[in-house]
């Protein structure tokens, strides 16, 4: 296993099960979708991990980001289009990202 995997990626899905956890990373097709149809993407990397090792990854991503933005004096946007898309409440958003 020496070889080092350096991917890029803009959408993820997260599978969880009672032993673990598996996250896909992939990228979108630079090809519009068609009318009517998911856009369409390819899977460039799969990790899985414990859900232990999962919530604490989920903590240290969540307080880098918090500690880049208050650090740097930016706030880190994602548009109300996307929360939605992804069933995410305003209010379920500004709770998990208050001021550390």
């Amino acid at each position: 296993m020496s070889d080092i995997v350096d991917v890029y990626f803009d959408q993820f899905q997260v599978n969880t099960g009672p032993w673990g956890a598996t996250i896909n990373f992939q990228v979108s097709s630079h090809q519009p979708p068609a009318p009517g149809s998911p856009p369409e993407s390819q899977r460039v990397a799969t990790a899985r991990t414990s859900l232990a090792h999962l919530k604490v990854m989920t903590f240290i991503l969540k307080r880098q980001l918090s500690l880049f933005e208050k650090e740097n004096g930016v706030n880190v946007e994602v548009p109300t289009g996307v929360l939605a898309a992804l069933s995410i409440a305003r209010e379920d958003w500004d709770a998990f990202w208050k001021p550390i």
